[in-house]
């Protein structure tokens, strides 16, 4: 370790490992890579860029022409691979260095190098996550050939999440089409789809300015909150975990939609065993724009694990709606797995039979893989985090719930469970997870009434979620707390009740009046509770 400049903090070189990392300032660090070594990286809100040669992150090749890159790869789950692929010579690395602020003395550069990456902390909203779910993330490694506050780097792949060889030649058939694709990834659960839906994105942005992903997985969504049928537009690669990402819900989507920006349709459940003709309904109005604009931007799709008995009518009537140009079938070699892609298009399904194109797709059989050395984050864990990620913006600074909005029951339309009462609208809404939608305005003048709407249009696009933290029955109103913007709020006309569970956040990390704090008299089931059975009854209530 030696000094240089009075910003200058320390450099430390491990020769070993071929690895030289130089630190500027507490949140600069600049870090030399041989071009023969493997490495992964794990990040709590860093922002990368590659100074000098290139590299590979994750498949996605990075170089200083490319945009810089804000990382969250946060768990040990989600560790990400760098791979340098170029070969600096000493002197290009120096110049690298001098321009960049390292002081004369300390460019004592002697090897030849693959790549200058430049890592910092950037300004994100998962801290949050970090500081409310802590088990995920472990501890330091003492292996760490880097320690920072923001970052960790290690050598070797054997904790980074990676690609199969098996699935690279696929791929890179679907990168060289000639036409936009249509690619439909299938397979039971925890056989890879997640991961290879990135890489095929990533891939295809290589050569794309932008992708369409849809998500059909309502349990375990990739983009979204969970619950949700998303259509999302992607314009640089999926590098940080599912919930680490941020989207903005639209009514509509074109060719010119911003990056992450999604059109969704709620179903209010993690899974549509006991839903399944809307959650078809609701797949074939998405499937519908999404063709629209495959026409000229390609199409990755995520199915769900779901694959036996009535999971595999679901996906025949799915692939049928959809038409894709390429299928790619993830096999375990166990029970779970799909009949042949062949069969499985003329299976029988939930809908009644339907006129589809004779176009036989491409077909690709793929081993499906699990990972056994990492411990795996449960389904319901994820679900939790993305949860959380998506409600952090009502949290302001200082730890406390940011106002709520107030909305006359008149003002607004309803739309509950079947198996529910109207006259238990209150009691069902009160304290829940509710979905904004688009549609219709009510127009009624009384506002001390609710207006229920049974059934779902397919002009009601999700624009958002949110929490029912009190019901003022004297006053007639809902106090909402929602991370959506006024703006949007003003599109918003009709409220969807969700089976969805309000985000938990451990005990003394957060204050949050819903759960812990004792509620005005007149405001029903917001109570200290222990337990969603803890709601006040009705003869507790004051009307």
């Amino acid at each position: 370790t030696y000094f240089g400049v009075s910003w200058y903090i320390s450099s430390g070189i491990n020769a070993e490992y071929g690895a030289h990392s130089i630190f500027l300032s507490p949140d600069r660090c600049i870090v030399l890579l041989q071009s023969a070594a493997h490495f992964n990286i794990r990040c709590y809100d860093a922002k990368l860029t590659v100074l000098a040669g290139e590299c590979q992150l994750n498949g996605h090749v990075m170089s200083p022409s490319t945009e810089p890159l804000c990382l969250n790869s946060m768990d040990s789950h989600s560790r990400l691979s760098l791979i340098p692929v170029s070969t600096l010579i000493a002197d290009t690395v120096k110049q690298c260095l001098r321009s960049n602020g390292v002081a004369e003395d300390s460019c004592k550069i002697t090897s030849d190098c693959g790549v200058v990456v430049l890592v910092e902390p950037s300004e994100t909203h998962t801290s949050f996550l970090r500081a409310t779910y802590k088990r995920l993330w472990g501890e330091t490694e003492e292996s760490a050939l880097v320690k920072m506050e923001y970052f960790e780097l290690y050598t070797g792949l054997e904790k980074a999440v990676c690609i199969s060889n098996d699935w690279c030649d696929p791929v890179g058939r679907l990168v060289s089409a000639a036409t936009p694709c249509c690619v439909a990834v299938c397979g039971p659960q925890n056989s890879g789809k997640s991961t290879l839906c990135r890489h095929v994105i990533n891939s295809l942005l290589g050569v794309n300015k932008k992708i369409l992903f849809l998500d059909t997985d309502l349990g375990q969504s990739e983009m979204t909150h969970s619950g949700l049928v998303t259509l999302t537009v992607l314009c640089a690669p999926l590098l940080n975990p599912p919930y680490c990402n941020k989207v903005q819900f639209v009514a509509d989507l074109s060719t010119d939609s911003a990056h992450l920006s999604s059109l969704s349709y709620c179903m209010g459940v993690v899974s549509p065993a006991q839903f399944m003709s809307e959650y078809l309904e609701k797949v074939r109005h998405i499937v519908v724009r999404a063709r629209q604009l495959n026409s000229t931007i390609p199409l990755v799709v995520n199915f769900m694990g779901w694959t036996k008995g009535f999971g595999v009518a679901l996906h025949a009537d799915i692939l049928r709606m959809l038409e894709p140009s390429h299928i790619i079938n993830l096999q375990t070699g166990s029970p779970k797995d799909l009949p042949p892609i062949p069969e499985l298009l003329e299976i029988p399904g939930i809908l009644s039979p339907q006129q589809h194109s004779k176009h036989v797709p491409e077909i690709f059989n793929l081993p499906g893989h699990t990972s056994t050395s990492i411990p795996a984050i449960q389904a319901f864990e994820l679900r939790h985090l993305a949860s959380l990620n998506y409600f952090s913006p009502i949290y302001t600074p200082s730890n406390t719930v940011q106002p709520p909005y107030k909305l006359r029951w008149g003002e607004i339309s309803v739309i509950l469970p079947e198996t529910t009462e109207q006259c238990l609208a209150a009691y069902t809404l009160n304290c829940s997870v509710v979905a904004l939608l688009s549609g219709p305005e009510n127009n009624s003048e009384n506002m001390d009434v609710m207006n229920f709407i049974d059934k779902e249009g397919p002009e009601m696009k999700c624009l958002g979620l949110g929490i029912i933290r009190a019901i003022d029955v004297k006053e007639k109103v809902f106090y909402l707390n929602t991370p959506v913007d006024e703006k949007t709020l003003e599109d918003v006309h009709v409220i969807k009740h969700t089976s969805l569970p309000v985000p938990h956040i451990p005990s003394g990390a957060l204050l949050m009046p819903y759960i812990s704090n004792l509620a005005a008299s007149e405001m029903l089931g917001t109570g200290s509770r222990s337990q969603r059975a803890n709601l006040k009854r009705r003869y507790e209530a004051v009307s």
